[in-house]
């Protein structure tokens, strides 16, 4: 994996996460909260996807889930031991989206969606400053 490439996917998951900061709305119609759903599963794919690319970048190999991916960041100290808990519902959240969809479950993800974004934020910036 080189550099540049490491670099690439930060800028794509930086102009993702602004798009799905806007979307993160107070009172948000039906279909401005599923479109914020929507925002937040890509950047989740690209959050995992570029963690991964940065791991690669430092040698790690076994990070082809999103799952063990979060792991290794963990384990290279880019997420933090307290986020872990979070991390792994924000996951499971995503997956619940990509799968069904129910009322119920929109309502309760799109709750969680502002300390998801601040996470997945927190996780870009750590990146970042890695490859500096």
């Amino acid at each position: 994996m080189t550099l540049a490439l490491a670099n690439a996917k930060i800028n794509q998951l930086e102009k993702a996460l602004a798009s799905f900061k806007k979307g993160i709305l107070e009172n948000p119609s039906d279909i401005e909260r599923d479109g914020a759903i929507q925002r937040f599963e890509y950047s989740f794919e690209l959050s995992w996807k570029t963690l991964k690319t940065v791991l690669e970048y430092f040698g790690v190999e076994d990070c082809k889930s999103p799952r063990k991916a979060l792991q290794a960041g963990l384990i290279q100290g880019f997420i933090n031991t307290k986020d872990q808990e979070v991390w792994l519902k924000m996951l499971d959240d995503r997956n619940q989206t990509t799968h069904i969809y129910h009322e119920e479950v929109a309502s309760s993800i799109f709750s969680h969606l502002h300390q998801y974004y601040q996470l997945m934020l927190h996780l870009k910036n750590k990146l970042k400053k890695e490859l500096k």
